[in-house]
């Protein structure tokens, strides 16, 4: 197992990142900052999304970062590192694990299994963001490292699906060799630890902790 990932077993990983093209928090250094801040709670790794947000980050700290590039043309189903382009400059910029969108649909860029090649010949691991079985199960077979739920309820055939998606990752656990990582949903104590129960190797939250605007909205849902 490549040395980052194993890094990362039992750990949660803080994602720090801006879903609201108009949050003012949007700038990689301020993105670097957050992460860097939620390890002195016990973050345990980051995953940013873009080459100038690892840069920032990979200065800052020793923890494992999964970078991400998200492509933000239209026309295509797939828009999380699409290109080996994308692969390799992420890798550059300090990323030891790269995520690319392993879903079905059309992809603006190469196949995952040539962005999982790329990422191995630069000594990095590749993290598969799935969203059903039967895609995890691909993923494996094209060389993904680590198997995340992170598209659970983004795409039409998890349309949806229970976020945290305990039971896929219990049904993954099961029949998968690569480690199984709980991304999406993951808002409270308890789903922490529900993931790990269910049998993941480590845990993902991103909004819960790194965005203002989705923490402010989900206090305000009980009135």
């Amino acid at each position: 197992m490549n040395a980052a990932l194993e890094r990362l077993k039992g750990k949660l990983v803080v994602s720090s990142q801006v879903m609201d093209p108009r949050s003012p928090l949007g700038r990689p250094d301020i993105l670097a900052m957050m992460a860097e801040a939620a390890g002195l709670g016990g973050a345990g790794g980051y995953r940013v999304d873009g080459v100038d947000v690892v840069r920032e980050l990979r200065a800052r700290t020793s923890l494992p970062i999964i970078g991400i590039a998200k492509d933000r043309r239209t026309g295509f189903d797939v828009y999380i590192t699409t290109t080996v382009a994308d692969v390799n400059a992420l890798c550059d910029a300090g990323a030891d694990i790269v995520a690319a969108q392993a879903t079905s649909g059309t992809r603006p860029g190469e196949s995952f299994a040539e962005l999982t090649a790329a990422a191995h010949a630069r000594g990095a691991a590749m993290m598969a963001d799935i969203s059903t079985f039967e895609e995890a199960i691909t993923a494996a077979e094209q060389g993904a490292d680590v198997i995340a739920t992170t598209m659970v309820g983004y795409t039409p055939q998890s349309t949806g699906a229970a976020r945290p998606a305990f039971d896929l990752v219990r049904e993954l656990v099961g029949r998968l060799d690569v480690p199984v990582i709980v991304e999406g949903g993951v808002w409270t104590p308890e789903h922490v630890a529900a993931s790990f129960a269910a049998g993941a190797f480590a845990v993902v939250s991103g909004s819960a902790i790194t965005a203002p605007d989705l923490i402010t909205k989900h206090l305000l849902s009980g009135l």
